[in-house]
């Protein structure tokens, strides 16, 4: 597909996707998330140095991806209205990692919430019984470094969501039970991988690095 010109990013860097109007539109919702995470990282007394926008980018386009376009400007509305109310999803997503006592009060949201995980983790242990290595490489880590389970990292990605966005995600993972195998598709392109075949014989032999950190 030839790369558009009428895109216009801030950040002009090689690793940007321009090829249509979906990738302008993961990049917005990937801004949003980058300044929240800045936010609560300067809250914290530690701020983000811009050179990890790169990885952070490249682990957020990835998970968006795997939306369903309706899905994903759903998401990014919830973003935009999260601004105006000085709410923070990636401060909320990390208070979730550290108690996960702190669901959200609405009762569609836990019962949405709780239709959704299972299905992640269906498409996750699918997804790792062909592609031991680079599941591993997916793991998640708090901010302190600790390892996440995977559980509690599916649920702190989706915790924060309003109901109308999480009824499409539920939507788009029964649809399709290999959402995680397209995450992790998309993301070692990334790395100039064209199969998770050859992926996963680089991850085997630790020559890829982690897919998330304590940022994402």
């Amino acid at each position: 597909m030839a790369k558009r010109t009428d895109i216009t990013l801030e950040h002009q860097r090689e690793f940007i996707r321009e090829d249509c109007l979906r990738d302008g539109i993961i990049y917005e919702v990937v801004e949003l998330e980058w300044n929240m995470m800045q936010e609560m990282r300067e809250a914290e007394g530690n701020r983000l140095d811009e050179a990890e926008f790169e990885s952070f980018y490249q682990v957020r386009y990835s998970q968006h991806s795997a939306m369903n376009s309706d899905t994903l400007g759903l998401y990014k509305g919830d973003l935009s209205v999260a601004t105006h109310m000085d709410r923070n999803f990636m401060a909320e997503k990390y208070a979730y990692m550290k108690d996960q006592t702190k669901l959200p009060a609405d009762p569609m949201v836990k019962s949405l919430i709780e239709q959704i995980v299972p299905l992640m983790l269906d498409s996750q242990n699918k997804f790792a019984a062909e592609y031991p290595a680079l599941a591993s490489l997916g793991r998640a880590f708090d901010p302190m470094e600790n390892v996440v389970p995977i559980e509690v990292y599916i649920t702190s990605e989706l915790v924060f969501r309003s109901d109308t966005t999480l009824q499409m995600i539920l939507r788009d993972v029964r649809l399709n039970p290999d959402y995680i195998r397209d995450i992790f598709e998309v993301f070692v392109s990334f790395f100039g991988q064209d199969s998770l075949q050859k992926a996963e014989v680089l991850a085997a032999s630790q020559q890829m690095k982690p897919c998330r950190g304590a940022t994402l």
